[in-house]
């Protein structure tokens, strides 16, 4: 398959671990950075992180209600992990962490199992009815069919993201070989913008299941 170099690796380790590690690493970094030197009236990085803080909080309240806010930290984190790991691809010589199945497969299974789990809690053994329908009698047939929905989320959830970013990335890579520098350049300026949606569709959805889950059964 053809591949644009990366100028970044480490021996014995997949590049997509290594590009994990730096994507934390900046991550880390930024928020060393905008920790000890916080604004009243932020600028720059700062702006940035809050304006992921406050849309994140918004939806939250919004689709899950006051509740909302206890995902915040979780949500938001992801939100900045994915938008951080969609972006450094675009930067000639490096290749996104979410271009990987594994990757996106782990997030997505974050957000499979905590959606039930918070379910359970809230809901104890009256969650099971979610998986019913609405009459016994169709009992049977429903709770599979609702089963095989509830596992076809984190598969979807995962490929979506993967084969977006994946393909935005081979694409660059194959005008690049092509046609160097003009076209590419145009790409990558779109690609920028796939990255931005595909991370806010993620969690987006991450919200979306997890209201599903705490939801009462009618």
């Amino acid at each position: 398959m053809l591949k644009a170099p990366v100028f970044v690796s480490i021996p014995g380790i997949p590049v997509y671990w290594t590009m994990t590690i730096l994507v934390m690493g900046l991550i880390l970094l930024a928020a060393f950075l905008v920790g000890r030197n916080l604004r009243v009236i932020p600028n720059g990085i700062q702006s940035f992180f809050e304006l992921i803080f406050i849309m994140t909080e918004y939806f939250l309240k919004e689709i899950i209600g006051e509740e909302g806010g206890i995902y915040l930290p979780l949500i938001a984190s992801s939100a900045i992990f994915i938008l951080f790991s969609n972006l450094i691809g675009s930067i000639p010589g490096f290749t996104s962490p979410t271009a990987t199945i594994d990757t996106t497969a782990t997030l997505a299974l974050i957000v499979f199992f905590l959606s039930h789990i918070v379910g359970i809690k809230k809901h104890g053994a009256k969650y099971i009815k979610k998986f019913l329908g609405p009459l016994i009698i169709i009992a049977p047939i429903m709770i599979i069919i609702e089963i095989m929905s509830a596992l076809s989320r984190p598969f979807s959830h995962a490929l979506r993201l993967f084969a977006n970013i994946f393909a935005e990335e081979f694409m660059v890579t194959v005008l690049l070989f092509l046609l160097p520098w003009v076209i590419p350049v145009i790409m990558m300026y779109m690609q920028v913008f796939t990255d931005l949606m595909q991370a806010f569709v993620f969690y987006l959805l991450a919200i979306i299941y997890i209201a599903l889950s705490l939801e009462e059964e009618h």
